[in-house]
């Protein structure tokens, strides 16, 4: 089985629906996925950040409009597609342990299912065992 590893640096809503949506091709093709949430990103993989619409500074003025599109397309409730994806095949998803005690990230604030690892553990571990690796 092919494996792809993501790291999502990013804390922007949009940045993580790119993400999701290319865990939702892969893991629909039969790639095993696993993703490390880090930075800014971590924030947005908690209970509270991942309700949060903060949209990038290239929708500035367009928030309503973008918000309308993504809920066509089933794209805004990020818990609940994280949790899908993670049903759907081989898929691990971690927060980076130095990131959380630089945000204040406990690991009881964390989604279900997102695992606490460092940095160190996924790159010798996930990243070596990679055919791709991706990055937000």
């Amino acid at each position: 089985m092919n494996t792809l590893a993501v790291i999502a640096s990013r804390g922007s809503f949009n940045s993580l629906v790119q993400v999701v949506t290319l865990l939702m091709a892969a893991v629909g093709s039969g790639i095993a996925v696993r993703v490390f949430f880090r930075d800014e990103a971590v924030l947005k993989v908690t209970k509270k950040g991942a309700r949060e619409i903060n949209l990038s500074d290239a929708y500035r003025g367009q928030e309503a409009e973008v918000w309308e599109r993504l809920s066509a397309q089933g794209l805004t409730d990020l818990p609940r597609l994280l949790a899908d994806i993670k049903e759907s095949g081989d898929v691990r998803l971690f927060a980076c342990s130095s990131s959380m005690a630089i945000c204040g990230v406990r690991p009881d604030d964390l989604l279900d299912g997102i695992e606490v690892r460092g940095l160190t553990a996924f790159l010798l571990e996930d990243v070596a065992a990679a055919d791709k690796v991706l990055t937000f």
